[in-house]
């Protein structure tokens, strides 16, 4: 048995969500939830401290490590966040020397060379999904013994990074456990999603299948790939049960890619959870060619289904297409106005400074979205990220910023040729106001508030960052960013 520590370094809610960090997501990490699980029913010693999600310092992070003493550690990090990733993990080396520091997640596996070779405080790295990995790597390091064979894991070795066959991706995502809540501390009264990401508390979130079928030049597939897999409705509706059963969830939020790729599945854990009369609410992403049936809509209506998220980038065919979307603007009017027919909410999401984008495109993106019947929306500066195709082509079309701790979807690190980082950030701010002071969407806004009177100071929270962010003065880079200062929010 090996005493095992999984750690989310400290990344502030104001360095992800910038002037709206008051109200920004506190869920807990989900991959360091599988990973514990599967640790834990392998017989290994166990600790989760996932610092981003519960606000804790490198101080307070460092603490936490020194009372469980850890033979590993274990550490993920997202492309901007590998920098705080570098500095826990050195602290831990600092603290003894003699634990292993294990590196994965969406960036490593990006990057996985480049990272072993800048950053020699890792020892190890997984590359793709570490379920059966970590369990295989952990049994080799506890038995004394180079882990030369274990598929999926990568190393330096002799001034080189040395890579393992890879790992298939796992088929049957049955056999996984369900994600380790109870490793977590205080779930899930201290987890909160974003505001207007739920409607009910207790709330949180779980991924009911990986992979994504489709093509995106813009999305890093490199963890989960393109082959989709599915937990059964059997498993889900399960999982949902033991959320509501062990810590009295109310609202599930489905984080899969494509909730709505298998509609024989959807019809599925709809009708299962109605018939298993769990008192839930939930929320899920789809893709707009994939809404053309009235009849689902409003089955997902019955079993709770209030809002579900479209990934609708812009409003341009052309840009569209070399996005390589694979949607049209009727596909995107017929998807949102059928869900607005079945009452379900719809949220678009959108992102400004694809190559092709010129101030008339942006322009007619703001006309677009205010036309056709979204609730909410969010406005994304384009980041090209290791891992995805846009990242390798990026300087064919605009100047690039490959400093990574920017790239937060929040602040320029890519401009298109013919624009600027001010005209971006100009049109993002316009976008905000011209779509939210609308009569509409403020009156959409304090129905919801009324159904859930708690949130009220939550409310006043995001509207005044909504403000600092529309109407204050930009910084240089961000107009959103304030961040660095290491705030936290209690999210209450």
């Amino acid at each position: 048995m090996a005493s095992i520590l999984l750690a989310n370094a400290p990344y502030f809610l104001e360095e992800r969500y910038g002037k709206l960090a008051s109200v920004g997501s506190t869920l807990p990490h989900l991959g360091l939830l599988m990973l514990g699980a599967v640790l834990r029913d392998n017989g290994h010693r166990v600790r989760i401290i996932d610092a981003s999600a519960q606000c804790l310092s490198y101080d307070q992070t460092l603490e936490e490590i020194k009372k469980f003493k850890p033979d590993i550690v274990n550490l993920t990090a997202v492309t901007p966040s590998i920098n705080k990733t570098v500095h826990l993990a050195t602290l831990v080396k600092n603290l003894n020397p003699n634990i292993t520091t294990v590196i994965g997640g969406p960036h490593f596996t990006a990057v996985p060379e480049k990272t072993l070779m800048d950053y020699p405080v890792f020892n190890y790295g997984v590359v793709g999904e570490g379920e059966v990995t970590i369990i295989e790597l952990v049994n080799t390091l506890t038995a004394n013994r180079r882990p030369s064979n274990v598929p999926g894991v990568a190393f330096r070795e002799n001034r080189k990074v040395r890579f393992n066959p890879p790992r298939s991706p796992i088929m049957n995502l049955d056999s996984l456990p369900f994600p380790a809540w109870e490793l977590i501390d205080d779930f899930p009264s201290r987890y909160y999603p974003a505001l207007f990401k739920y409607t009910r508390l207790p709330s949180t979130h779980i991924i009911s299948s990986r992979g994504c079928p489709h093509r995106c030049i813009f999305c890093d597939t490199s963890v989960f790939k393109r082959n989709v897999r599915f937990h059964s409705p059997e498993y889900v509706i399960e999982m949902v049960s033991f959320l509501v059963k062990r810590f009295k969830i109310k609202e599930v939020i489905f984080e899969d890619d494509q909730f709505l790729v298998n509609k024989k599945r959807v019809e599925k854990i709809c009708e299962g959870l109605l018939k298993a009369k769990l008192d839930i609410v939930w929320s899920c992403s789809g893709r707009v060619n994939s809404v053309n049936d009235l009849a689902l809509l409003r089955l997902m209506k019955r079993s709770g289904c209030w809002q579900i998220n479209y990934g609708i980038e812009s409003a341009n065919q052309k840009i569209l297409d070399f996005a390589q979307k694979a949607i049209t603007i009727d596909q995107i009017k017929k998807a949102v106005r059928l869900t607005h027919k079945a009452e379900i909410l719809s949220k678009g999401y959108f992102i400004f400074g694809l190559p092709f984008e010129t101030e008339e495109t942006m322009k007619n993106t703001i006309r677009f979205a205010k036309r056709i019947p979204l609730a909410d929306v969010s406005v994304f500066m384009l980041t090209p990220f290791p891992g995805s195709r846009l990242y390798d082509i990026a300087e064919k079309y605009g100047t690039i910023d490959y400093d990574f701790k920017k790239m937060n979807i929040l602040n320029v690190v890519y401009v298109p040729k013919g624009l600027s980082k001010e005209k971006l950030l100009y049109f993002r701010r316009r976008f905000m106001k011209e779509f939210y002071l609308r009569p509409r969407i403020i009156v959409n806004y304090i129905k919801r508030l009324s159904s859930n009177p708690l949130n009220l100071l939550r409310m006043l929270k995001a509207f005044y960052g909504f403000l600092q962010s529309v109407y204050g003065r930009s910084k240089k880079n961000d107009a959103n960013s304030s961040i660095g200062n290491g705030y936290c929010s209690d999210n209450k």
